[in-house]
């Protein structure tokens, strides 16, 4: 790979290139001499001392797009680079053309248009030529010299590009603070930069071990609670958990970040209440997989390899609204009907967590939606809440029915003997 001395390599190559060009095709003698300069075009002389000169100068660095998309480096488990990608990028420059004489700046314009026709690639026995003349060049630093250019893995390609014109012409040769001459606008791509900060090497394997383990995986088809059919998953219900394989060794179901060993295992079912779970599990849809350890390594060791497809289960939320938790706080009268304001509050569980999306459904009369106070009412550090208050204005008085929406999940209501829901209910 190149080093950080590549792009003024390549303006080096370009240089040389062009001087040989111009010697081998006579144009040199021609016009009576010609120089080959590299910098801004501001500091050529010109007028009455203007000599013959080609400069080239290294206007404009973008990244080239296909290195800048092959994505971050790898890195190990300890977050060490384990690959140190190179910079990629594209030079684009401008080349302008001086002359004393008449016809001099066409003549040396037609041998530079010339010679980046005939060089598309700067070819590695061209770059090492260049920047190791013989005669040496006392005007070529030696880091230059040194770069590394031949040895990158893209070859540099050379591209004339289409000149600006009109307006946009005269605002970049204003920037220059320069006189107007001939010039031919080419890109050379791609130089890549190796950084100097390499990948840490890994440490050497110690020893190659190979080996097969025969295992038929856990396939879970259902997730439903125990009891009666319909009976919703609830902070208090036993997941009843069917399907194929489901038995083997150290069975592990997790919901999200939380998991539990099921308190009994058979090839066909598992069941765990949810309460046997190492943490809070949020209500809302949320994911369950079974998982086996299978013995990996050496020595042997039980990992969690295999795991089941994630299946989904519909957590409900419940709550309960006592009466002393609706609190009228000013009542009016509007067209006969008596409206109420004031707040009424909830307990849910499970806890409800800051990122998640509550509201509360109040069916009745003039029912409505009402939204969460900000972070679900969490108090400021904390990560869960199992009360949460509601806001209400201008609703009539009546009886309501209330249902708590968490992550798009409604919590269940209670049914009378007769099939009428009944609860959990509001009076306001």
């Amino acid at each position: 790979m190149s080093t950080g001395y590549a792009l003024a390599a390549v303006t080096a190559v370009l240089r040389g290139q062009l001087m040989a060009y111009l010697r081998a095709t006579g144009a040199s003698s021609a016009v009576g001499g010609v120089s080959v300069s590299a910098g801004p075009p501001d500091r050529v002389t010109v007028g009455n001392q203007e000599g013959n000169q080609v400069n080239l100068f290294l206007s404009r660095v973008t990244r080239n797009p296909t290195w800048a998309n092959l994505g971050p480096p790898p890195r190990s488990t300890g977050g060490d680079d384990v690959a140190a990608p190179p910079l990629g990028v594209d030079l684009h420059y401008v080349a302008s053309v001086y002359g004393h004489d008449p016809l001099t700046g066409e003549i040396l314009l037609g041998h530079l248009l010339a010679m980046l026709h005939e060089t598309p690639v700067l070819t590695r026995a061209a770059i090492r030529r260049s920047l190791a003349p013989d005669p040496p060049d006392p005007t070529l630093p030696a880091p230059v010299a040194e770069s590394r250019l031949a040895e990158q893995v893209e070859q540099l390609r050379v591209s004339v590009t289409n000149s600006p014109g009109g307006e946009e012409s005269f605002r970049l040769w204003s920037a220059f603070s320069a006189p107007y001459r001939s010039s031919v606008f080419f890109d050379v791509s791609v130089v890549l930069i190796d950084p100097l900060r390499g990948a840490r090497e890994p440490l050497p394997v110690r020893a190659v071990t190979a080996g097969t383990v025969d295992v038929a995986g856990p396939e879970v088809d259902q997730v439903r609670a125990d009891g009666p059919t319909g009976t919703p998953v609830t902070a208090g219900a036993t997941l009843v958990v069917t399907g194929r394989n489901l038995a083997g060794p150290d069975v592990r179901v997790r919901i999200g970040a939380a998991s539990a060993s099921p308190a009994t295992v058979t090839a066909g079912e598992l069941r765990l209440p949810l309460t046997a779970f190492d943490r809070p599990v949020a209500a809302g849809i949320r994911g369950l997989v079974v998982t086996h350890a299978v013995a990996l390594g050496d020595p042997p060791t039980p990992r969690p390899a295999v795991s089941s497809d994630a299946v989904p289960v519909t957590y409900r939320p419940t709550i309960t609204v006592a009466p002393a938790d609706v609190v009228v706080e000013s009542s009016r009268t509007v067209d006969g009907v008596l409206l109420r304001t004031g707040t009424v509050t909830v307990d849910v569980v499970p806890e409800v967590e800051t990122g998640q999306q509550v509201t509360l459904g109040l069916t009745g009369v003039g029912g409505t939606v009402l939204a969460a106070p900000a972070d679900n009412g969490v108090p400021p550090g904390g990560q869960r809440t199992g009360r949460i208050g509601f806001a209400f204005r201008d609703l009539p008085a009546g009886s309501y029915l209330a249902r708590l929406r968490v992550d798009g999940v409604d919590s269940p209501l209670h049914a009378d003997p007769t099939g009428r829901y009944d609860g959990p209910a509001v009076v306001l």
